[in-house]
């Protein structure tokens, strides 16, 4: 059983350097061509046309077909709002819904959420998948038929390691939690479920012998995963989220530092990174050939998908492994964390190390450190003021 997706082809934009001509998003829905004008459509007030700026427009452009994308790919395309409550308009549609209409409806909340796109991608990942593990009895029968035991079992086919497994059952938990809050039935399925103790898992960092080694390898075999995780160790941005999305309109100053907006980055405040010399030299023959919405790695306005530096990661790690430039638990982000702890032991200075790794507090540097082994009970304890 699964829910019908309607058609779609990708989003584009059209417009040309005429700040006075209306520009526009085509693409074809259920074999109809759509021009969409402003955000209407996908519940947002994005409007293009209004922009008082070339610049502007373009953002406003880019952001109005990103937002279209993803309403389609959410299968929420169009959005129709009304004065009724959200809440309102979907109790009264879900009377008599299945239980997997009722996820669906569900999802579709969740996702019109302020959410990470990465945690909506999780969230419509396990809902496909629980999706097409119910039987037709479980899927065309209401909620509250669906068993622990049942959802105990879809869990167990991602029993490789206790943090899949509880990322998984968090996941599906939320989804079921909320049709039940749709339905107005509190539902225990998977809280009943049982619990696997999930492993944080450990970046080691690098010894110092072993950075230069390993990324003058991968500049050889691997330019894009040497030049993002030179970023990652010289200035301290995430890889998979912050590297990998780095346009030519984030560098400023000559190209000396990386500013990024709150919604650029997991902290979400606007962040500022200094580019030391020996990044910089490495970026300019780049930097200097792309348009300003043009990502550093495609050369092209969209980036790379969200797995591209973990695959390129993957194949390049055990060819390092086998040649004994890296470690067993060594990461992408060891180099983030190679480089904090080189830091901190410069300065022990744990605030500025909080603000180069755009840490939402102080709480959170602190168990980074201590994860790292550079803090144990011991020192937090007699580091704490007395009366």
């Amino acid at each position: 059983m699964s829910i019908k997706i309607s058609d779609y082809t990708e989003p584009i934009i059209v417009t040309n350097d005429d700040l006075n001509h209306r520009s526009y998003i085509t693409f074809y829905f259920n074999n109809e061509i759509q021009k969409q004008y402003h955000g209407k459509n996908v519940g947002l007030k994005i409007n293009p046309n209004r922009a008082k700026s070339l610049d502007e427009k373009r953002q406003l452009l880019k952001k109005l077909q990103f937002e279209i994308h993803k309403s389609l790919e959410a299968g929420i395309y169009p959005i129709i709002k009304d004065d009724t409550p959200l809440h309102q308009n979907i109790k009264e549609l879900t009377v008599s819904l299945s239980a997997i209409k009722l996820l669906f409806e569900a999802v579709k909340e969740k996702l019109r959420s302020d959410l990470s796109r990465t945690y909506k991608r999780d969230l419509k990942s396990v809902y496909r998948d629980f999706r097409d593990f119910m039987l037709p009895s479980e899927a065309n029968g209401p909620i509250n038929d669906v068993a622990s035991i049942r959802i105990e079992k879809f869990l167990s086919r991602f029993g490789s390691s206790g943090t899949y497994y509880m990322n998984k059952r968090r996941n599906l938990g939320v989804i079921i939690s909320a049709a039940g809050r749709l339905d107005n039935k509190e539902l225990k399925t998977v809280k009943d479920t049982k619990r696997r103790k999930a492993k944080a898992k450990l970046h080691k960092a690098y010894e110092r012998s072993q950075v230069k080694p390993i990324l003058n390898y991968l500049k050889t075999h691997y330019p894009n995963l040497y030049l993002c995780c030179l970023i990652t160790y010289s200035s301290w941005l995430r890889p998979h989220e912050e590297v990998r999305l780095l346009t030519l309109n984030d560098f400023k100053k000559d190209w000396t530092e990386i500013h990024l907006s709150g919604d650029e980055n997991k902290g979400g405040k606007v962040r500022v990174v200094y580019i030391p010399d020996y990044a910089r030299k490495e970026l300019v023959p780049i930097l200097s050939n792309l348009s300003r919405r043009d990502n550093i790695f495609s050369l092209k306005i969209e980036p790379f998908n969200e797995s591209y530096f973990n695959t390129a990661w993957s194949r390049a790690y055990k060819k390092m492994f086998e040649l004994g430039l890296i470690f067993e638990n060594q990461t992408i982000y060891s180099f983030r964390h190679t480089a904090a702890i080189e830091v901190y032991r410069k300065t022990k200075d744990v605030y500025l190390l909080q603000k180069l790794l755009g840490h939402s507090n102080i709480i959170v540097t602190l168990k980074y450190l201590r994860s790292l082994g550079e803090f144990n009970s011991e020192e937090l304890r007699d580091a704490a003021p007395q009366l």
